[in-house]
């Protein structure tokens, strides 16, 4: 189903992906921005796909999904599978900004990855304020690739979400989703309130690399 694009993209965010958080940009560099969020916003089609399953189907019991996402789903007795994309038109952008304006090229892939977490935040506000009309509630979102959760369960998550004809979402060879702004995520539903598995750094599996974390700071801080 095709999302609505919001009218603007957090700026700090993608300040902060871009190893400048907190800086106050000057005019060169909001000059900068607004040539990167214009061209994002106009290639931009968002588009999702959900579905909800029993616990005891999904993840697949054959399927060692780790210690990490076990705990995330802890109490939950069926789960919400969740995946987005913001479509092919944006990854070829990026790759022809990457031939022939660098600068604008990490301004617009930094905007973009700030952009798809905005269209996966109302989806799941949307979500969260249907389950709660039936007294039932959502964990955040969790995805393959986080902690010991392996990348393989993209492969049966976008199966059972049907990606390809849901939202033009599909899976290469090396689990990983293609277009390339693109995401999964994996919530918990419960009848008491539960929130999972919080981001953190513990989790991740950058973290020995990260180079937010060598500024003193986090991907997920405010």
């Amino acid at each position: 189903m095709e999302r609505a694009k919001p009218s603007a993209i957090d700026r700090a965010t993608a300040l902060r992906y871009m190893g400048a958080s907190g800086w106050q940009p000057d005019d060169a560099t909001t000059a900068l921005l607004d040539r990167a969020e214009k061209v994002i916003l106009s290639a931009a089609t968002p588009r999702a796909a959900v579905r909800r399953l029993p616990r005891g189907v999904f993840p697949p019991p054959e399927l060692d999904c780790g210690a990490d996402l076990t705990r995330h789903l802890q109490g939950c007795n069926a789960v919400l599978l969740m995946a987005a994309t913001l479509g092919s038109q944006v990854d070829s952008l990026l790759r022809r900004l990457e031939l022939t304006d660098i600068a604008t090229a990490a301004a617009a892939d930094a905007l973009s990855s700030v952009l798809l977490e905005q269209v996966c935040d109302e989806l799941e506000a949307e979500w969260r304020s249907h389950f709660a009309a039936e007294h039932l509630y959502l964990t955040g979102r969790y995805a393959p690739g986080y902690g010991d959760c392996p990348l393989e369960l993209n492969d049966e998550l976008c199966l059972a979400v049907d990606t390809v004809r849901g939202c033009g979402l599909a899976v290469t060879p090396q689990h990983l989703l293609a277009p390339r702004k693109s995401t999964t995520a994996i919530l918990g539903i419960a009848d008491h309130p539960v929130t999972g598995t919080l981001a953190g750094c513990t989790t991740c599996h950058l973290r020995e690399t990260c180079s937010f974390r060598k500024q003193g700071t986090t991907c997920f801080a405010k």
